[in-house]
């Protein structure tokens, strides 16, 4: 499939996406109603009509992403340039020149799989790409597959830690997604889109143990259909003299950028996960039942 739409023009391809996220919009429920809620919950001063209008098109983008990733499999170096306009590359250039490594962030938006191999696609430099596990093995192989091309290495997040700052201490670029859930023992709690979550430390930390610089960028679709890799200046650390302080204020930072990025292009986001599930559960009907399902499944295991 990926042979096929390799040849298929960008413009025939978004078509064909954004029929895909339409026709998924009517189909899969489950999701429908997760876009629904979270967008009702961030944006209640919109109407249902005007989030209504932002969860359709919310699934259109998500239909061209995947059929662009596909594509990207077999697409040569030289077609990211023609495909993303890269602005702030001398940012990313000066970052990289300093002594130690450098850590990028982004977020579940835009295209963001595309964004992180551009980057390595424009530098002619191989990156460190932090992800979670996808319980679908086929989307499993084939994520990984596209975020190693060109030299990228890929690394899961579980007992990663010593790994990624081994990386950051050699010289070398990490690539991290900051806005997933996760779980409290190992997170921060922020404001992210005006509402209280949980957010990992992760990145504030190896900033602070490595004294690297920090760097969003953000791959977002233009009005015709192209991708603008934005790359702004590095977060400032803050420095009140502790520690634990100063992550959780850097990791709000961090969100912060994110989430203006996601407000200036909130169709661009991926709103189909419960993102607020740990802070609000009761804003996802059926989460605390299924949380209570799964303990008891665990608590029956030998």
């Amino acid at each position: 499939m990926a042979r096929w739409l390799g040849a298929v023009e960008p413009a025939h391809l978004q078509r064909l996406g954004r029929f895909i996220g339409r026709l998924a919009y009517h189909l899969d429920l489950r999701h429908r109603r997760i876009v629904r809620r979270n967008l009702a919950f961030v944006f209640p001063e919109h109407g249902r009509a005007v989030n209504e209008s932002l969860a359709r098109r919310a699934f259109e983008h998500f239909g061209m992403l995947v059929l662009e990733n596909i594509q990207a499999l077999v697409l040569p170096r030289e077609a990211f340039g023609r495909r993303i306009r890269i602005e702030g590359l001398v940012i990313l250039e000066a970052a990289l020149e300093q002594p130690r490594g450098c850590l990028l962030y982004s977020g579940h938006l835009g295209n963001w799989e595309l964004g992180l191999l551009a980057g390595a696609a424009s530098l002619n430099r191989t990156a460190l790409t932090v992800a979670k596990p996808v319980k679908s093995k086929p989307v499993h192989r084939l994520l990984t597959a596209l975020r190693s091309r060109f030299g990228n290495r890929v690394v899961f997040k579980k007992g990663a830690l010593q790994l990624m700052t081994r990386a950051l201490r050699e010289g070398q670029t990490l690539i991290m997604l900051i806005d997933q859930g996760v779980r409290r023992p190992e997170s921060v709690e922020v404001r992210f889109l005006g509402k209280r979550t949980l957010a990992s430390p992760a990145a504030a930390y190896l900033a602070y143990r490595c004294r690297v610089p920090v760097v969003p960028i953000f791959c977002l679709r233009t009005t015709d259909g192209d991708y603008r890799l934005q790359i702004l200046p590095p977060v400032e650390r803050p420095r009140t003299g502790s520690l634990r302080t100063d992550i959780q204020a850097f990791t709000q930072a961090l969100m912060d950028t994110v989430e203006a990025a996601v407000r200036h292009h909130p169709e661009q986001w991926f709103w189909f996960h419960q993102r607020w599930k740990r802070t609000y559960p009761d804003l996802y009907p059926g989460y605390r039942t299924r949380r209570r399902r799964r303990r008891r499944r665990k608590a029956r295991r030998p």
